[in-house]
């Protein structure tokens, strides 16, 4: 064997040898890719459901939010109502307490305010002068004891009144201080509200933001993929020589492939 074709053979066996790395790097770069590519098909689904639920619950959120404000707008209401009435019951109670104070101090005490109709008058008949005093004593006494009477049922009327407008003040106070506590207990709520919202828009931006630099690469590798086909597809066109040498040569080389094969089998023998 000369010098030539020596190194023919070892072109020959260098050749095969390097086809067959380049196959299975090209194999394996394949492999690579639509692993990858799965993988960032996979990320984009999870993203986008990701996305649609933080969504529902960021509208959630907002209707929680104006729910709450709906309901300090009927706290502040309440506030003013119940204000008003109070306003009220304290006017209505210093008339009361001015009534009271008169009859404390004897205000129409000598005036004919706290007699009925049906009282006895005050003026005695001439004619009546020459009885004895004991009748007009007698009249005394009664409008006395109507009198007194009287003015015992003007006191507890404005007693009863006094009473049910110091109840209904602190009914009214207690409406007021639990009113007040909700109103707190709802501010609190939606500044909660508004804090975990901000928290969910940052999650949306941060989760858009990656949906976006996901989408690109796998655009990229989509693209990267198939440029790296075609440039496969291209290096694999023959110009006729070669492929006419190529293919004659294949129906001759399969049946001597065969029959080395079959030589490399064990024979029963052997066995």
């Amino acid at each position: 064997m000369n010098q030539n074709d020596s190194e023919l053979k070892d072109e020959n066996i260098a050749a095969r040898e390097k086809g067959l790395i380049v196959a299975r790097e090209f194999d394996r770069v394949v492999h690579t890719f639509n692993k990858v590519l799965k993988y960032k098909e996979d990320c984009v689904k999870s993203l986008k459901a990701d996305l649609h639920g933080m969504a529902k619950n960021l509208q959630e959120n907002l209707d929680a939010q104006h729910a709450l404000s709906r309901n300090l707008e009927i706290f502040d209401a309440n506030s003013e109502k119940i204000a008003l009435n109070l306003q009220q019951l304290e006017d209505e109670q210093r008339v009361h307490a001015g009534r009271y104070e008169d009859l404390l101090k004897g205000v129409e005490i000598n005036g004919a305010g706290l007699e009925s109709e049906n009282s006895p008058a005050t003026d005695v008949d001439p004619d009546e002068n020459n009885e004895s005093g004991s009748g007009t004593l007698e009249k005394l006494r009664i409008r006395r004891d109507k009198f007194i009477e009287n003015l015992n049922h003007e006191f507890q009327n404005l007693d009863e009144k006094l009473a049910s407008i110091e109840k209904l003040k602190n009914e009214l106070e207690e409406s007021h201080k639990e009113n007040r506590q909700k109103k707190v207990q709802a501010w609190e709520k939606k500044e909660a509200l508004e804090e975990q919202g901000k928290k969910l828009l940052n999650e949306v931006g941060r989760l858009e933001r990656e949906l976006e630099t996901t989408i690109l690469e796998e655009k990229n590798l989509i693209e990267g993929s198939a440029e790296m086909v075609r440039q496969v597809e291209n290096s694999l066109e023959l110009d006729e020589k070669i492929d006419h040498v190529l293919f004659s040569s294949l129906t001759l080389a399969e049946p001597t492939e065969a029959s080395s094969e079959n030589k490399n089998e064990p024979t029963d023998n052997e066995q």
